[in-house]
């Protein structure tokens, strides 16, 4: 079997979690533990860093038992990422018994406060190192006696790191605790963290100094990551051309939302209802302004793929029932809201969608219909909660052709393989 074959194979199966196929591969094909510490998978990384990254300990300990090495770590352009570097705390911490090192970033976001200590003791300049990402410790620290270490010791608050031009503060968006415990040791706040933190006074104070903090965008102006591709963030943690009105909404704080509702114009209310699923609004909104749907920009409209993105349904179908278009998106390389629900694997979504008229023929920057986007979303994606196989059907019933080169899981492939038979092909 081409060599070429066998690495996709193990990397499938490593992605998987799949140690019975990740043994057979080891063992029929001795090149792969001979090249197991290679950058084969996300960030230049090696299979164990990429294991680990997936929390996995018997996917781990396969690995080892061929030879992975506990020190490897991704060549990743911005600061490699090592065995330690995630979220699987006690993952972590079995493999520092098995002998993997720590580093200060590991430490901090283990809350080993004395190995910090000696750490800085040993170096004062490790308060500011940069480590997975270019960050530093403080974006790794969750724990407040750490996080006061490292300030009292000469840690800078609101140093960006290198990959996403993000400070601690914004990387902990999604951590309230931590991101308000930073908010109070001085570290700057914005838009989107009074809102995702429900400090309604804070939003209030971003309001009054500059109204205009209600047009933000991520990926847009402040929010970028600078002269990085990385992106903000927020891409990652709040989604991608995310808004104040939008994030107001998902985040289901009612006060926020009417302080935002009372300074934002018609066009923005109706969007803001349109991602509460507020149908009654809608109309009243509408009976205020009959072509409002039609004055919104290519921008507003797109709305509706973000929500179709975030698996909101009833967003989704708010915004279809008062007259978006289902094909809505800001240019002809942006992905549809049919792209996005076929890539979630949501079939709900698309079949709503393919009830508006949404085409299955429109194509995406990179040249992918809704099923290109389903068979790629059923291999790399793997939401949890799709059902990519009922997406593929619907898909194919609606006249979506027959890709040349067939891809995606085995179950995408099997119901690909059903019509291609029916078809002759």
């Amino acid at each position: 079997m081409n060599e070429q074959i066998v690495v996709e194979q193990f990397k499938q199966a490593v992605m998987s979690n799949d140690t019975v196929a990740m043994s057979r591969c080891l063992n029929e094909h001795p090149f792969l533990a001979k090249q197991i510490n290679e950058p084969w998978f996300a960030f230049d990384s090696p299979a164990i860093v990429a294991a680990a990254a997936n929390g996995t300990r018997e996917a781990v300990d396969v690995l080892l038992e061929h030879g992975a090495d506990l020190h490897a770590k991704s060549s990743w352009w911005a600061g490699g990422f090592g065995v330690l570097h995630h979220d699987h705390h006690e993952l972590a911490r079995y493999l520092i018994e098995r002998g993997a090192p720590v580093d200060i970033h590991a430490a901090a976001a283990l809350g080993m406060l004395d190995t910090v200590k000696e750490m800085v003791e040993m170096n004062p300049a490790a308060v500011n190192q940069r480590g997975p990402d270019g960050q530093v410790p403080l974006h790794f620290a969750t724990e407040p006696e750490i996080i006061d270490f490292l300030l009292a010791n000469g840690a800078d608050i609101d140093r960006r790191d290198i990959d996403h031009g993000s400070t601690p503060a914004q990387w902990a968006i999604d951590n309230v605790a931590k991101c308000r415990l930073l908010i109070e040791r001085g570290s700057a706040a914005d838009i989107f963290i009074a809102i995702n933190i429900g400090d309604t006074e804070l939003v209030r104070s971003f309001i009054n100094k500059d109204p205009e903090c209600l047009q933000a965008q991520v990926g847009r102006g402040s929010f970028t990551s600078g002269d990085s591709n990385g992106g903000h963030i927020y891409t990652y943690k709040i989604g991608a051309n995310t808004r104040p009105f939008y994030l107001a909404a998902r985040r289901n704080h009612p006060e926020i939302v009417d302080l935002i509702t009372k300074h934002s114009p018609l066009n923005q209310r109706l969007l803001l209802a349109c991602m509460q699923a507020d149908p009654a609004a809608v109309q009243i909104l509408l009976e205020q302004d009959s072509n409002l749907v039609k004055s919104l920009s290519a921008e507003d409209l797109s709305l509706i793929a973000d929500a179709a993105w975030n698996n909101e349904v009833q967003a989704v179908r708010t915004m279809l029932e008062a007259g978006f278009p289902a094909d809505s998106r800001r240019d002809s390389k942006e992905f549809t809201a049919l792209h996005n629900a076929a890539m979630r694997g949501n079939d709900e979504a698309v079949r709503l969608l393919l009830a508006h008229g949404a085409s299955v023929h429109l194509t995406h920057g990179y040249g992918g219909n809704a099923l290109n986007s389903c068979m790629w979303g059923a291999v790399h994606f793997r939401d949890s909660a799709g059902d990519y196989p009922a997406v593929a059907e619907q898909l194919l019933q609606a006249g979506a052709p027959l890709p040349n080169q067939v891809s995606g899981s085995e179950e995408v492939k099997e119901v690909l393989a059903r019509h291609r038979v029916r078809k002759g092909k």
